[in-house]
């Protein structure tokens, strides 16, 4: 790991220098390069998680090329230095011939460690992010889907310096580990929450400051003046999307008493429409199985698998449980009112994701405000993960920080600080002798700062 940290700093120094023009030269290679690799890519994903070709092409290559084309058109506004505004002291500095800026500078290296369900959208997005802010990046992808995460190296080595960008292939208990130890300057970590917890321990020993967007268990309410139709047709998208292996998928649907028979009955139809998807292993298989069985309600539909293929299962009655479940698998419950839905949809130790569909806009996103999710969509769940301008990332057992968007690349960069004293004048008032004469010229200050004493800048002039 040494060896290959090692090449990963002496990559990122030389592109640290590059300009901003040149890095969106390459971005925009890269982007022509992953289009005309469609298809090899979809394939690759089908062939390592079984997902449909639409679903790897809607999912990760769409969600990968739309981060390449953000950050070509908004890595000047990132990058940009800026000066700070010292707003109520500002005379007094510049007085002094004094002033303060920003200066935007990547981090260094940045590990990530990726998953299985999204194996080419998610770490290919942080890839080039990492990359535009001016690291460079060592990937561990998932152990199930390492041909994704190879070709993901491919594509960067056919465009970008080499070593930029390195792919590490092997177990997450030691090649994972060997990463999270080493004295990389940033962790993004996208899995689980008993990974994330182990991750920010180890991470720990290093001060290596990290981003962990770890499970969810979304909620969507349906208010009763809901466009029923549209509405079932967005759950279905949304709890069923990629056989339910998505963090931010749905998991719990509330549903207004008024309507609740109308739903589930159109609900189960179009249900019933699905092609049954796979899940990743029979491991996931068995934990779906035994989510259920603690569910302890009553399946309306589903519940059975075949080999890897489990059927979308939609659940009511059902038990409170507070893991989540990374299957196809949701459960419905009803409220009465509006309060009663927030609270119903709080009370979970996951917050990542969450969506409240009605048709009065207002009251969508009057909910919004209430609930205390990352990102709450009001007509919609999940796809914002598809744009690259939205801030991505949870609370509680979600995880910490934040990837997209202006939020996510801050996280990506230091923002140094330089302050610049044009030697106007022959000493400062707190470097020493100290005298009665400075502390009186301090309580001046302090008049002049505070007060809004104006005048004792004069008196202040003459200790200058």
């Amino acid at each position: 790991m040494n060896l290959i940290i090692s090449k990963a700093r002496e990559a990122q120094e030389q592109w640290a220098k590059t300009t901003i023009k040149e890095r969106v030269k390459k971005l925009k290679e890269l982007q022509s390069l992953v289009c005309d690799k469609t298809n090899d890519i979809t394939k690759i994903i089908k062939q390592e998680t079984g997902k449909p070709i639409i679903e790897a092409l809607n999912s990760d290559v769409i969600a990968g090329l739309g981060s390449i084309k953000y950050c070509s058109i908004m890595i000047k506004e990132f990058l940009k230095p800026y000066k700070i505004q010292f707003k109520g002291m500002r005379l007094p500095l510049w007085y002094m011939g004094r002033e303060s800026y920003i200066k935007p500078r990547p981090l260094g290296v940045i590990g990530i460690i990726s998953p299985w369900n999204f194996p080419f959208g998610i770490p290919f997005s942080q890839t080039v992010m990492s990359i535009a802010a001016g690291n460079s990046v060592i990937l561990k992808p998932s152990s199930m889907t390492p041909k994704t995460g190879l070709m993901i190296g491919e594509l960067f080595k056919k465009v970008f310096p080499k070593n930029l960008v390195q792919v590490i292939t092997g177990p997450g208990s030691k090649v994972g580990k060997s990463l999270v130890e080493s004295n990389i300057d940033r962790l993004i970590f996208t899995g689980s929450v008993e990974v994330g917890r182990e991750i920010l321990k180890l991470s720990a020993q290093q001060l290596t400051p990290v981003t962990l967007e770890l499970s969810g268990k979304s909620p969507m309410i349906i208010l009763e003046d809901t466009d029923l139709s549209r509405t079932v047709k967005g759950a279905v998208y949304a709890c069923f999307l990629n056989a339910g292996q998505v963090c931010s998928g749905v998991k719990r649907i509330y549903v207004h008493e008024r309507i609740l028979d109308e739903f589930i009955k159109s609900f189960i139809e179009q249900t019933r429409k699905l092609e049954v998807n796979q899940l990743i292993n029979e491991r996931a298989v068995n934990k779906t199985k035994q989510y259920i069985k603690k569910l302890n309600g009553k399946v309306l539909l589903g519940g059975k698998s075949k080999g890897l293929y489990f059927e979308p299962t939609i659940i009511t009655n059902a038990k409170q449980v507070t893991d989540e479940i990374f299957g196809p698998v949701v459960t419905i419950t009803k409220f009465s009112s509006e309060q009663q839905a927030i609270n119903l949809a709080n009370n979970s130790n996951f917050a990542l994701f969450a969506s409240i569909w009605t048709k009065d806009l207002n009251k969508g996103e009057r909910m919004a405000s209430l609930l205390k999710h990352g990102s709450v969509a009001v007509n919609n769940h999940t796809y914002t993960y598809g744009l690259p301008q939205t801030p991505w990332g949870g609370s509680g057992n979600s995880g910490i920080g934040l990837t997209h968007g202006e939020f996510g690349f801050k996280e990506l960069i230091q923002p140094q600080h330089v302050h610049v004293d044009k030697g106007r004048v022959k000493q400062d008032l707190w470097w020493p002798p100290y005298t009665d004469e400075k502390l009186k010229a301090q309580q001046d200050l302090i008049d002049l700062l505070f007060k809004g004493k104006y005048w004792k800048l004069l008196n202040l002039t003459k200790m200058l």
